[in-house]
């Protein structure tokens, strides 16, 4: 990253609601796109607020906005599926799980 990049701020107050009636907010809207500023030696400067540039905490470039947003619509569905699974199932998703952490 670089002064003058566009990267996504995430603030869980800017709400956008779909057109019906009761419905959730967009997850996605609560990503707003903002220029790099300035830095420091150790920071990057974002509407006058400095981000670490090592942990990059709050800072989302387009492929970790699009992760984020992938993970927030689908945890909690793969979940659901999990609880209701057939052991079988279950045993396979636990053999691929401990495969990736070795």
């Amino acid at each position: 990253m670089k002064v003058g990049d566009k990267v996504w701020l995430f603030d869980e107050n800017r709400r956008v609601y779909k057109k019906e009636y009761g419905s959730s907010p967009i997850y996605s809207e609560y990503f707003y796109q903002v220029i790099i500023e300035g830095e420091t030696r150790n920071s990057w400067i974002i509407e006058g607020n400095k981000f670490s540039k090592k942990t990059l905490q709050g800072i989302y470039t387009n492929e970790t906005k699009t992760e984020k947003i992938w993970e927030h619509e689908n945890r909690y569905k793969i979940r659901e599926k999990i609880n209701y699974c057939s052991i079988k199932t279950l045993k396979q998703i636990s053999n691929l799980l401990l495969k990736n952490n070795e």
